[in-house]
């Protein structure tokens, strides 16, 4: 039994990685939830078929299937560790804090929270909130955080959610570019003739991931115009990189309301073309049943409501001829 023990002990990472590959079927997208590369996923599921002396998956070219053995292990690692975040968080959050986590990605920390932090702070009255970044949803634990701004909701289910900005997507471009693409700063956004002369290598794109947001096809698309070739594609992971590339006037690219009104309203960005309606929700807040009316979350909660209703009642783009696709 000690023996057996070590084992499982030793094999915990290797485990872990197990469950994600029979999930997705596939080593690389096994390995983004842990950071790790394709062939760094395959020596850990090696090392777990040399200690159970068998073969977990079946190998066939660039596919691999796992084995009626390897899913009984993956449900087995899956159900405890199920347990184990239930009973983390129940501990975790049984203490009393003065503080409230955060997770949201790069680019709404940016341009939608920056702005507004002062106000954040101050709602918060005194009590801490600690920030968790990134752009790949898979990344956020819910478990671990307090709340969360996420572009599609996420399990746990029981969370409650309320939506925050509406997807609407548009061209933005710098005055510089405007100037010396477009021979004015004084742009039309209806005017769509422009953005078909354009030559694809002045399109900036954003690595969407499982998003679903607008790309420059489906943005095409929605208009009712054929997308450029992008043989090339100057792609970005972090929308803020994007963001100071158009700033730069390296190129032209889409930008979402709720995320470039100051830059557009500072005269730093213009709109170079028409409103995209997506979907009805581009972020929502998700966050954990608030049980306290007066803790940090409670306060949290409350103010994005309130910053989320003062968007939607002043609108930016109320008034404009807006694309919708809902």
């Amino acid at each position: 039994m000690e023996k057996l023990d070590r084992h499982i002990a030793s094999s915990m990472t290797a485990l872990l990685v197990l469950e994600a590959a029979v999930k997705h079927r596939n080593f690389s997208l096994a390995g983004r939830k842990f950071n790790l590369s394709q062939p760094a996923v395959s020596r850990h599921i090696s090392v777990l078929e040399e200690r159970l002396g068998q073969s977990l998956f079946r190998r066939n070219n660039n596919r691999v299937s796992p084995t009626e053995n390897a899913c009984e292990l993956a449900a087995a690692v899956s159900l405890g560790l199920g347990h184990i975040r239930e009973t983390w968080r129940k501990v975790y959050f049984s203490a009393t804090r003065d503080d409230v986590v955060l997770a949201c990605s790069f680019g709404f920390a940016e341009q939608w929270l920056l702005p507004r932090f002062a106000r954040l702070r101050l709602a918060l009255n005194g009590a801490q909130v600690r920030f968790v970044t990134t752009d790949q949803i898979s990344d956020i634990d819910l478990n671990r955080v307090d709340a969360a701004v996420v572009w599609h909701l996420a399990h746990p289910s029981d969370r409650p959610a309320f939506p925050l900005v509406s997807e609407e997507a548009f061209p933005i471009c710098s005055p510089a570019f405007a100037e010396r693409e477009f021979g004015s700063v004084q742009i039309d956004p209806s005017d769509l003739a422009r953005l078909k002369e354009l030559v694809p290598d002045k399109f900036l794109h954003l690595d969407q991931g499982d998003s679903g947001y607008l790309t420059w096809d489906s943005w095409f698309a929605k208009v009712g115009l054929e997308a450029p070739r992008f043989d090339h594609r100057e792609t970005f992971d972090a929308y803020p990189f994007m963001l100071q590339a158009v700033l730069n006037g390296d190129g032209i690219a889409l930008g979402w309301r709720g995320l470039v009104e100051e830059l557009i309203a500072q005269g730093r960005v213009l709109r170079a073309g028409p409103v995209v309606a997506n979907r009805a929700t581009a972020y929502y807040l998700q966050h954990r049943p608030v049980d306290n009316a007066e803790s940090a979350l409670a306060k949290l909660v409350a103010w994005f409501k309130l910053e989320a209703s003062a968007a939607e009642g002043g609108r930016y783009l109320e008034n404009e001829n807006i694309i919708s696709t809902r």
